[in-house]
């Protein structure tokens, strides 16, 4: 398979220094959710404590960073257009900075807040806020379903059916398949590669994938039987027979994991191209709530 990117592949068929790269993703991912959903734990349960005051001192402070935070968001959609911005910083860094501030603006702004209801126009900004990083969310998800990976290159039909044709051939190479489980698996392709009205597929997709986890299933215990067979049939030993099951699974686990992905990415993409469409509105609508804000809170 194309190496373009590691976290195209399920976890379990990744090597050693795939999978530790893996898991210090997702460890250092884990070890961010836990921190900040704490801070904001804490955050909430001393909220009549009156530790912050959002007029003067820390509270104001953190209000500024903030507000100067969530300003600092909009650099990343300016890098397309400025030249200058692009040679700067790799996309990727661009990314990366911009999904940080994204949840280190809200944070800031809770604090700032000390987690209550204010005056309408700093609840409407609150709101706002509020509104986007929940979008911004939503948008990382489908971001995820349409890249190789949370910070890798974007993800086209044509490489990912390329994709699908190598773990296929390295499947038939590496192992000897019946007649019968060819069938399953041309069949079971031609079910998840099948063209679908996009509303009708993102309706059905709960039902697609309960049966494609039942068709996968189905056609790896038919492929584990053929190999019981074949070992009998060969006088293989037992280490050997483990070596085909172990490395069968592999193949399989690649080759549906490539066709999941091939079939889920037109309607992810075409959702990901509706919340861009959704989110711009709330960011402006955000910039315009924060700057009546503080106009309001310097004047009155």
């Amino acid at each position: 398979m194309d190496t373009r990117n590691e976290q195209l592949r399920p976890k379990e068929s990744l090597s050693r220094t795939e999978r530790l790269s893996y898991w210090s993703q997702r460890l250092w991912n884990w070890a961010n959710t836990i921190f900040f959903s704490l801070l904001l734990i804490i955050g909430w349960r001393g909220r009549d404590e009156s530790y912050l005051n959002a007029a003067d001192g820390w509270g104001y402070a953190l209000g500024i960073i903030g507000g100067s935070v969530m300003l600092f968001l909009l650099f990343y959609p300016l890098r397309k257009s400025i030249k200058a911005m692009r040679n700067l910083v790799s996309v990727k860094r661009w990314f990366q900075l911009h999904m940080a501030l994204g949840v280190i603006g809200p944070v800031l702004i809770l604090f700032h807040s000390n987690f209550s209801l204010g005056s309408t126009n700093s609840n409407l900004a609150l709101f706002s806020m509020l509104l986007v990083a929940g979008s911004g969310l939503v948008g990382r998800f489908f971001y995820t379903r349409i890249h190789y990976g949370l910070y890798g290159q974007m993800a086209s039909l044509k490489d990912l059916r390329h994709d699908i044709q190598l773990t296929k051939g390295n499947l038939g190479a590496h192992i000897s398949l019946s007649p019968r489980i060819i069938k399953k698996i041309k069949r079971y392709e031609k079910f998840m590669l099948k063209p679908r009205f996009f509303l009708l597929h993102l309706l059905f997709m709960p039902l697609i994938a309960v049966r494609s986890k039942l068709t996968i299933k189905h056609i790896t215990w038919s492929l584990l039987t053929d190999l019981k067979k074949q070992a009998y049939a060969n006088n293989w030993g037992n280490e050997m027979l483990n070596d085909f099951k172990k490395q069968s699974k592999e193949y399989l686990r690649d080759y549906f994991f490539c066709l999941k992905k091939t079939s889920q990415l037109t309607v992810y993409a075409r959702l990901f191209s509706f919340w861009h469409v959704f989110h711009l509105p709330l960011f402006i609508m955000l910039v315009v709530t924060g700057i009546v804000h503080v106009i309001a809170v310097h004047m009155y």
